[in-house]
């Protein structure tokens, strides 16, 4: 079997430090362990990572849908949010420029609920989904 094409490694140096760092098929970041206390972190922390997959995979799958149905989808914005309480509850907002008819809006819809990223996490936590069309 070969390497695998998707990989991820983080190093958490000894001691205390909060910081980790991480290397995603060979790019390089930091993530931030958050403390309780602190309301923002200083920098990506593993839940924004997270957030990031699902909402970098739902853009790529938004234009992909659209494209082969020759729509230019124009500017397409996904932000994702971890929402406070117990269990976990994403918040997705998915903004696509272009005008989608309201059949294929629908269709669109359904790429939107089974992206990759949607699929591997619905059954860990609920992802409440708002998708716009049409924001010219």
């Amino acid at each position: 079997m070969g390497e695998p094409n998707v990989w991820s490694t983080a190093h958490l140096p000894d001691g205390d430090g909060r910081s980790a760092g991480v290397n995603v098929n060979g790019y390089e970041l930091s993530c931030e362990i958050p403390l309780d206390a602190e309301p923002e972190p200083a920098g990506a922390t593993p839940l924004g990572l997270l957030a990031g997959s699902l909402s970098a995979c739902t853009a790529m799958s938004v234009r992909t849908f659209l494209h082969l149905w020759r729509i230019d989808p124009g500017k397409v914005t996904v932000h994702v949010a971890f929402l406070p309480g117990s269990p976990p509850m994403m918040d997705r907002r998915v903004t696509v420029e272009a005008q989608v008819d309201p059949d294929l809006r629908e269709q669109l819809a359904g790429v939107v609920d089974r992206t990759p990223v949607t699929v591997l996490l619905r059954d860990a936590l609920t992802i409440r989904t708002v998708l716009t069309t049409g924001a010219r």
